[in-house]
């Protein structure tokens, strides 16, 4: 039986939303910022510890998260998702060496839920292959868990390459699940506007 802090759910909360106008990470469902939100998901979904990813708006990003989070800043947000991919698994390597499981989250997928992922990483602890990732869109995306014989792939990011090109470069041995609400994000006020309206 694997440890508790076997699994670790990397946050990814760095970015500036420059499309949005204002941080996305703090948007608010039910009274609830989006980052603390994904954070609780992960923990539900049975990861042993969360480390989120800050950058942009740092301080009042951190300001938002509850206490069993583990934070660690990315001062080179700005060249993109691959090295804040590249920051989280640092920090939760170092953080719980014995790491087996990374689980990749991003903040602004609004129907994302923890029975999603608890779903993703039964299913992976059940297998052999190297990582599970949602499928939408015709393709395969975050949220998306990594084993650790992949670690080494997700670490060697940098820049605009964030964990699409891992998932595309093993493509043929990832298990996948159906998520097609995955294909709605939150990139434009418009966006927010339409999902606060259907809830």
């Amino acid at each position: 039986m694997p440890s508790e802090t076997a699994t670790v759910g990397v946050v990814l909360a760095a970015g500036a939303s420059s499309r949005m106008g204002k941080a996305k990470q703090l948007l608010e469902l039910n009274g609830q910022p989006l980052v603390e939100r994904v954070s609780r998901l992960a923990l539900e979904a049975g990861f042993g510890a969360v480390v989120v990813v800050t950058g942009a708006r740092r301080v009042a990003v951190e300001r938002a998260l509850p206490d069993f989070v583990h934070t660690v800043y990315n001062p080179d947000w700005a060249s993109g998702m691959g090295s804040s991919v590249h920051a989280g698994l640092s920090a939760a390597i170092s953080l719980f060496p014995e790491l087996q499981y990374s689980g990749f989250l991003l903040t602004d997928q609004p129907y994302l839920t923890s029975g999603l992922l608890r779903d993703m990483l039964s299913q992976l602890q059940q297998s052999s292959a190297p990582g599970i990732a949602a499928c939408y869109n015709g393709g395969l995306g975050v949220p998306a868990v990594f084993r650790a014989m992949l670690f080494s792939d997700l670490l060697a990011l940098n820049g605009q390459k964030g964990a699409k090109s891992v998932l595309h470069k093993y493509h043929d041995t990832l298990l996948s699940v159906p998520f097609p609400e995955g294909a709605f994000d939150l990139d434009l006020p418009e966006d927010w506007e339409r999902f606060i309206r259907q809830e």
